[in-house]
């Protein structure tokens, strides 16, 4: 359901009605009706006889929104009496337009979506957007930690209690290519300026029949801006702990060409993760600071859309102690074209490619933090490359897709290892990957109450080219091949949707889905405090098979609630196995063992109480536990790394520009542990935040924000010395908006 926003100038001081109808004139039950004014909205839903009402709305400046299952969005002038014609939806109008794929944030198909508006990002109080992004209750990264201040190695993301362990269980695309790391998984959150992000569809659950790898636990979408018109956009603040940020996006736009540039810049002293009463002289600041600009260049024709654009990003951090330091530095450029034909259908072509360098360090310390060693200096380059092609045209009641894509990855680790602070050896160990995936989806639009979708893939991926060298200060050179590993995974998916009245609609779906272990898995070892975590070359792919049942109930356009059941059966999991433990050093390797059982259910809802104030509310349980481990029995019944048993979130909103816009919202979480044998507990927390922004004139906004607000110092890792989170933060700033970069 595309739902598409005009401004219509109809003053609406008198009753706005209408009704509904398709192009045959029948009246369409259950369609969406927004009205849409400058201070407020409303929404109602029509009867059986395709019928709507809003009762003197009093306000000028106002349209009408309506969209409706299986249909295009259509907007009309807020008058009485109006008669809405929908037509059926085209295959290019329920795509999102990526160059790459079928949207699956459609409140219609039997999934779990939610989307994060940029109202909504802006009015959120934490800075990051993967801070932000923590308002979902099933999103969670490897630790609690965010990526302010910590390592980007741990920014791997989860979805839904399926954990992460650096590496995602979930794949983060922008505008549809690949923002996980190509050699490690993780992300770079800082590579999108905040400015340009004009939504984020998040998509619970396996989607790998049609994004294949990564995609196990869901995909989140960060969708950008284009050049509509020529515009402007940006944002200033300054916080606590010497916090400067800054984001912009300004477009050029005439004649159907486009330019859009967009930047960003970040930095923060940050603080000292590690609690007062454990610190010793070798704990300092983890800070970072990070940098990224993007070019984009299109043309739009009557047919065909093309775009090249390039990216730069760089950061560097330090991670808490003296030596422990790392940088990244990110080239991209992606080239694609939309091609759409009323007889043959809508054509995405996209290449995308880059370079990327990392260089990081590690340590370990002394019981009492008096002393540390340096352990390993390591860079790592990567070189990545890739390509998709898609097809999509709406045949009578089906819109059918289908398309192939492939990724080629080549990357190492480059290690310096030291022994009591001298140089030992140098290892270099690394390889290729090379994945491809073919894919189909039939969306079937049975009739206005039933919705019916499928969808099957076929991935092969290699392994080749990989080996181990070791260099020693003293003693003779040992060169490991490592042999090509090939596998295959199918990736089927079936859905249904039932819209059983104009209130409530039920959906379910049954899915199979797979991750490929990274190069980084493969091959790359790392350490963090006192915990080392070995490479294991000899890794195949995890898989999920699971399904969900789930209602969304509209209470006469003002309320909105949803509800689903989810499980499955997480087999062959690449988890961080604990080898040895000592009070000096845990030893772990990565490894393929037995299978995770995962239960859960999501509630969650939104009620416009008054056309200012707004509540929303969303709670999450997953129960995630080992189901079998052949290799240590004892593990059966944990509970998975880094998975909580409760999550819940809330926010409370008013909104009035002309006055103050104000907003709290809060987050909570129950004990998860960060460890596989359930020995290094993160203790329950919550977390609260404010926002509050005012209008000083057209295009002029002032505002401040605070996180974590009781200043609770909870736990967000143990390796296995504990880490907290960092303390209360404020900041305040300026956004000013020249133009309408949308062209709403």
């Amino acid at each position: 359901m595309v739902v598409v926003f005009a401004t219509v100038l109809h003053a609406t001081d008198a009753a706005v009605s209408g009704q509904v109808v398709d192009t045959s004139g029948a009246a369409i039950q259950g369609a969406r009706v927004e009205l849409l004014c400058e201070a407020h909205s409303q929404a109602a839903i029509t009867d059986a006889s395709g019928d709507f009402t809003f009762a003197q709305p009093g306000a000028t400046n106002c349209s009408l929104a309506v969209a409706a299952p299986g249909f295009a969005a259509q907007t009309a002038p807020a008058q009485s009496g109006a008669k809405i014609t929908l037509k059926p939806l085209s295959a290019q109008e329920s795509i999102t337009v990526t160059a790459t794929r079928t949207s699956l944030a459609n409140s219609d198909l039997p999934v779990t979506a939610e989307d994060m508006t940029q109202t909504r990002l802006q009015t959120e109080p934490a800075l990051t957007t993967d801070d932000k992004l923590r308002q979902i209750p099933g999103f969670s990264l490897y630790r609690r930690s965010g990526s302010e201040t910590a390592n980007p190695t741990t920014q791997g993301v989860s979805l839904r209690g399926l954990g992460a362990s650096g590496a995602s269980r979930s794949l983060v695309l922008w505008d549809g290519v690949p923002l996980n790391d190509p050699f490690g998984g993780w992300v770079y959150w800082g590579r999108v300026p905040q400015a340009s992000i004009d939504q984020i569809d998040v998509v619970e659950g396996g989607v790998s029949d049609l994004y294949g790898s990564t995609a196990l636990g869901g995909v989140i979408n960060v969708r950008t801006d284009r050049a509509l018109q020529t515009a402007f956009e940006g944002e200033s603040s300054y916080g606590n702990l010497n916090t400067p940020f800054g984001s912009f996006i300004g477009s050029l736009a005439k004649g159907g060409w486009g330019a859009t540039f967009s930047g960003e810049a970040f930095s923060t002293d940050g603080y000292i993760p590690v609690p007062e009463n454990l610190r010793g002289p070798v704990d300092t600041y983890a800070n970072s600071d990070h940098q990224a600009g993007n070019l984009l260049l299109e043309h739009e024709g009557k047919s065909v859309h093309v775009f090249l654009d390039g990216n730069l990003y760089g950061e560097s951090r330090q991670n808490g102690t003296l030596l422990q330091v790392n940088q990244a530095t990110i080239r991209q450029l992606r080239f694609g074209t939309d091609w759409n034909s009323d007889r043959a259908g809508s054509f995405q072509f996209l290449v995308f490619g880059g370079t990327e360098n990392l260089h990081q360090t590690f340590s370990s310390t002394n019981a009492p933090r008096t002393v540390e060693t340096l352990t390993v200096d390591q860079r790592v380059p990567v070189t990545q490359y890739g390509g998709a092609a898609v097809w999509s045209k709406v045949l009578g009641h089906h819109m059918v897709t289908a398309g192939f894509d492939e990724m080629n990855v080549t990357g190492e680790t480059e290690e310096l290892h030291y022994t009591a602070g001298k140089p030992s050896f140098y290892l270099v160990a690394g390889g290729r990957q090379q994945t491809a995936g073919f894919f189909g989806e039939d969306i079937w639009q049975v009739t206005t109450r039933w919705l019916v979708t499928g969808s099957l893939r076929f991935d092969s991926w290699i392994n080749e080219d990989a080996s181990s060298l070791t260099t020693p200060v003293v003693g003779n050179v040992s060169y490991t091949p490592f042999p090509n590993q090939s596998q295959t995974a199918v990736s089927p998916r079936v859905g249904i949707t039932r819209v059983l009245n104009s209130r409530l609609s039920l959906y379910g779906s049954g899915y199979r889905s797979f991750r490929a272990p990274t190069l980084n898995e493969l091959y790359r070892s790392f350490r963090v405090g006192n915990v080392v975590t070995n490479a294991n070359q000899n890794l195949t792919a995890e898989h999920f098979t699971g399904g969900e049942f789930g209602a969304r109930v509209q209470a006469n356009g003002r309320v909105q609630l949803r509800a689903t059941m989810y499980g499955g059966s997480l087999t062959n999991p690449v988890e961080n196995v604990t080898l040895t433990s000592t009070p000096n050093l845990i030893t772990r390797q990565r490894q393929n063992v037995g299978s995770i059982r995962i239960i859960g259910v999501e509630l969650g809802g939104q009620a416009q109480i008054t056309p200012a104030i707004s509540f929303q509310a969303a709670y999450q349980f997953t129960d995630a536990t080992v189901s079998s481990n052949p290799s240590n029995p004892a593990l059966v019944g944990n509970m998975e790394p880094l998975v909580p048993r409760n999550a819940m979130t809330f926010a409370a909103t008013y909104t009035n520009p002309r006055v103050l816009t104000f907003s709290v919202q809060g987050r909570s979480a129950s004990t998860e542990y960060d460890d596989n044998q359930n020995t290094l507990p993160l203790d329950p927390y919550f977390n609260l935040g404010v926002y509050a922004s005012r209008n000083i004139v057209r295009g002029l906004e002032v505002f401040g924000a605070s996180e974590n607000l009781l200043n609770s110092a909870y736990t967000v890792a143990r390796s296995p010395v504990a880490s907290v989170a960092s303390p209360r933060t404020y900041r305040a700033g300026v956004r000013i908006k020249l133009g309408e970069i949308r062209g709403k």
